[in-house]
């Protein structure tokens, strides 16, 4: 039984052909500026493969998604079941399964292990875990899942949490910082995504252009100036707004960041700066002290928790 899983971010697409929920092969990289439609990317993806019968496809789509429609946040893409279903022969609308990315980071959760994972910071010894974890991710967007884990299933509750606005925990230090201007960030999303990093750096090096991934590979390389102010800063407010997410969801089986703004703050120096303010001062002091802090490291992820999705399905 094999299945076509993808997994569908603002800037790039990964889709792989899978028969084992344990290996997932090597997949398909396209760029998604170099397409109108995702139809479009998959046809050409189709074209190129020998492409075996499909017991499904599962989408992991970096936006909102409905039982039949889905649409990116980032870009002007739009997915229907139907018409999906429809370039990929002899596979019906049935078969076809859409859900959020962050969903699907959350699916693969409870396999990940090992090299698949970085720990950025241990419990507090003794600390005993709900079976209740975050994955957030943070990339061209940002969100979050909710995991919760038994013994026999993991349940998956999906979220916007990159529209919400910036809780004062963390408009507040920013506003310390570069006063007015903080009025660019009004959501999570627009601080913490690749534009939010490169909006910040262009505030804080008066008007200088640069993407996201420059400022934070730029950082990784040992540089100064406003490329380190900006990195820092970001990476203490990610230590509030972290601090903000174990109210929220108690996710003492652990906070698990993703994307590659987290990837840039969080194997880089800035981690120091990130755990600072990561502490939880006072009376709950223990309650962040409980909770472990983890990077997904595995590109594939998302594609795993697509394929336990779309396999469990074919297989009933």
């Amino acid at each position: 039984m094999t299945v076509l899983v993808a997994d569908v971010g603002g800037t790039n697409t990964r889709l792989a052909l899978v028969d084992d929920v344990n290996e997932v092969p090597a997949a398909a990289h396209f760029t998604n500026d170099l397409f109108d439609t995702f139809p479009e990317l998959l046809a050409t993806y189709a074209k190129r493969q020998t492409l075996p019968d499909l017991a499904g496809f599962c989408i992991a789509v970096a936006g909102p998604v409905t039982s039949e429609t889905a649409r990116l946040t980032n870009r002007d893409w739009h997915f229907d079941k139907v018409e999906i279903a429809g370039l990929l022969p002899g596979l019906a609308s049935g078969s076809v399964r859409l859900i959020n990315d962050l969903a699907a980071l959350g699916y693969a959760l409870p396999a990940l292990s090992g090299a698949q994972l970085a720990e950025i910071k241990a419990p507090l010894p003794g600390s005993g875990t709900s079976g209740q974890a975050l994955v957030v991710g943070l990339g061209t967007g940002v969100n979050v899942c909710l995991v919760k884990s038994t013994h026999t299933a993991s349940v998956v509750v999906e979220a916007e949490l990159g529209h919400v606005s910036l809780p004062s925990g963390v408009s507040e230090p920013l506003s310390a910082v570069i006063g007015a201007e903080s009025a660019a960030f009004p959501s999570v999303e627009e601080l913490f995504s690749g534009r939010g990093v490169s909006r910040l750096f262009r505030i804080l090096s008066e008007g200088e252009e640069r993407s996201g991934p420059d400022i934070l590979a730029d950082y990784e390389a040992g540089m100064g100036g406003a490329v380190a102010e900006t990195v820092d800063l970001l990476a203490g407010l990610l230590g509030r707004m972290a601090r903000e997410l174990v109210y929220m969801y108690q996710p003492f089986g652990g906070i698990h960041f993703a994307g590659g703004v987290a990837r840039g703050i969080l194997i880089s120096a800035a981690r120091a700066k990130f755990l600072a303010s990561f502490d939880v001062p006072g009376r709950f002091a223990e309650h962040g002290g409980r909770v472990p802090v983890r990077l997904i490291t595995d590109d594939a992820a998302a594609l795993t928790g697509a394929a336990q999705v779309i396999l469990n399905a074919a297989s009933k």
